[in-house]
């Protein structure tokens, strides 16, 4: 009888728990680690050499050890604050008037709450984001693996590491976690287990305003896979963690959409998506070149190579490109790292040993170069 149980919960588990070989796992522990330590020097000593001539553009101090201190620029001071003293109503003036509640609650209050007290929530939010980084790989293997081969999947895991921006996946920012939870979010769709479905998306719609949008491929996901039953709504528990944000933000500021309506403090509002690329790559200046040029990239390769993915990985592609897109060119480098069908694409087109050395050590330089300007505050990547 109790080897029976045993048998059972041993085939739950197996549908739940994504399966990986220690072989893989080795590989994708050396990539974590290698990449890691590369870009930890790279940010050191890059922030040691241009100390005297970066002037005020660095101004983030979170760490009096230089080599966590890397990891935190830009918005993981509004996370930090969010997660030390909660959401205010009250406006920053001499920040053109932002506001904390902008940013969504998940990932500050995953670093609350696990910090030991609050002088530790700048490591927690590091650690949670590498963990998470770690839980990409393993969805993505697992993921990739359900159609490809599994050397196709190991290399998608590799270009991870690899693209470009990678490295904002182990800052105090929310693309780990955002990326984890829309990876399982996939796998468990492709398994047919919709309540993992519905609660992963319900946490992913808490960490990003995008994550509500899981609920498009994931219902394509569902119609593909089965006739509609009473299952079908645990979709619905996707836009409930959207709405519970929603319901904060009415009761802090008296606007259910407080968190949209802020965005005007950053400079962002709603525009056409060809004309903010028009106007970045040459009406407006060096600023929006690298961004424009990041964004028609990764949208060619959307398009060129759209019968090369699943028809839903091509719905999350497109709307993670376009919907951010909508409101301006900044940030797109980072938007785009979470795009994980690009991972995919990088992996099917370097089948051929030379095209994927080739790749590699561009792609490393490139994430290497651009580690130099985050690492340091430059507004290249924000």
């Amino acid at each position: 009888m109790l080897d029976q149980y045993a048998r059972v919960i041993e085939c739950k588990l197996k549908k739940i728990i994504p399966q990986i070989a220690i072989q893989e796992l080795k590989y994708i522990f050396l990539l974590f680690l290698s990449t890691r330590i590369i870009l930890t020097f790279i940010g050191v000593q890059s922030r040691i050499f241009l100390e005297p001539y970066h002037g005020k553009e660095y101004v983030w101090i979170y760490s009096d050890k230089l080599w966590l201190d890397i990891w935190g620029v830009w918005d993981t001071g509004w996370y930090l604050g969010i997660a030390a003293n909660g959401y205010s109503a009250t406006t920053a003036a001499f920040l053109n008037n932002q506001a904390n509640y902008a940013f969504f609650p998940l990932y500050p209050l995953l670093m609350r709450l696990f910090s030991f007290d609050i002088n530790n929530i700048y490591i927690t939010g590091i650690i949670i984001s590498n963990i998470c980084l770690l839980i990409s790989c393993i969805f993505l293997y697992d993921l990739v693996k359900l159609d490809e081969s599994s050397d196709t999947a190991i290399r998608s895991v590799k270009y991870m590491f690899l693209f470009p921006t990678a490295f904002i996946l182990s800052g105090v920012f929310t693309e780990s976690l955002f990326l984890a939870l829309a990876l399982a979010c996939f796998y468990y769709a492709r398994k047919g287990n919709w309540l993992l479905v519905g609660l992963l998306g319900f946490f992913l719609s808490l960490t990003r305003s995008l994550g509500v949008l899981i609920i498009v491929p994931a219902l394509y996901e569902y119609l593909k896979s089965k006739p509609i039953s009473r299952d079908v709504f645990y979709l619905l528990m996707i836009p409930f963690g959207l709405l519970l944000f929603m319901i904060y933000n009415y009761y802090l500021t008296g606007d259910f959409l407080a968190f949209m309506h802020t965005q005007s403090a950053w400079g962002r509002s709603l525009a056409n998506p060809l004309r903010t690329l028009y106007e970045g790559l040459i009406g407006s200046g060096n600023a929006n070149i690298f961004p424009g040029l990041f964004t028609i990239i990764s949208l060619s390769m959307m398009i060129l190579f759209y019968k090369k993915i699943r028809f839903s990985y091509w719905i999350f592609g497109m709307y993670s490109i376009i919907v951010p897109l909508l409101s301006g060119l900044y940030s797109m480098p980072r938007f785009a790292l979470v795009i994980f069908p690009l991972f995919i694409l990088l992996a099917q087109m370097t089948k051929e040993s030379n095209t994927d050395q080739v790749l590699v050590i561009f792609l490393a330089l490139l994430q290497g170069c651009l580690m130099v300007f985050w690492s340091n505050g430059f507004p290249v990547i924000i």
